[in-house]
């Protein structure tokens, strides 16, 4: 048994793990699943930190999307970190910011999509939402997702990370090729920073679309 700490992407909550987290309990393992604030970087990794805290043990940190970038900067100068989990994620080096780099590469659909709100948030249309992040799910699953996503503060992703925890701590990337919010081509490279990368031919939420293969593929590395 293992115990793995689930950290969401943008504009998502802890509900979006609710299934993969029922299946690796089901397989043995302890399971939590962090709820970010979205209101920066500091505080995301803030939260991440205190869940860690509470476990009080060595743990498997998996990051979803942004999530990436939270768990890379949550990770920094930790001993209790047993493997990092990037799920079509945000790796980058430390002194790099996504919002300026994600320009160097092809566009994703979701792209075009965001709209970004006078009080510094960014927001999802829903339509948009279940047509770049749910694609390949279920259609009413992917509606139900949608409706639920809130806002996220644009500061988010405009800052670099400040940490590169993947250097000391193992790490395993998951590419999502089908995948309309992080262009497959950008995870590819961010991916190199890994030391273990794995493909899955679904879209950009495998926790609602592959529950089955994706909860195993989690079980395996945390059993590695």
């Amino acid at each position: 048994m293992a115990t793995l700490v689930l950290v969401h992407g943008v504009a998502h909550g802890a509900w979006c793990w609710s299934r993969t987290r029922d299946e690796l309990v089901r397989r043995g393992h302890e399971v939590v699943a962090v709820e970010l604030p979205l209101t920066s970087l500091r505080d995301d990794a803030a939260a991440v930190q205190a869940a860690l805290d509470e476990v009080g043990r060595s743990a498997v940190l998996i990051g979803h999307s942004y999530g990436g970038l939270v768990i890379s900067r949550a990770a920094a100068d930790r001993r209790d970190i047993q493997r990092l989990v990037y799920v079509a994620a945000m790796i980058l080096d430390g002194d790099d910011v996504y919002l300026k780099r994600v320009g160097a590469f092809p566009a994703a659909p979701l792209n075009a999509l965001v709209k970004l709100t006078a009080d510094g948030n960014f927001v999802i249309p829903p339509d948009a939402a279940a047509a770049c992040f749910y694609n390949e799910c279920d259609d009413r699953d992917a509606r139900d997702a949608a409706a639920r996503l809130r806002p996220t503060a644009a500061v988010c992703l405009s800052g670099p990370v400040g940490a590169e925890p993947w250097r000391s701590i193992p790490a395993t990337y998951l590419v999502c090729e089908r995948d309309r919010a992080i262009h497959p081509e950008f995870q590819r490279w961010m991916s190199t920073r890994a030391a273990h990368v794995v493909t899955f031919d679904t879209d950009h939420s495998p926790f609602m679309s592959r529950v089955p293969q994706f909860a195993e593929f989690l079980d395996t590395v945390a059993r590695d």
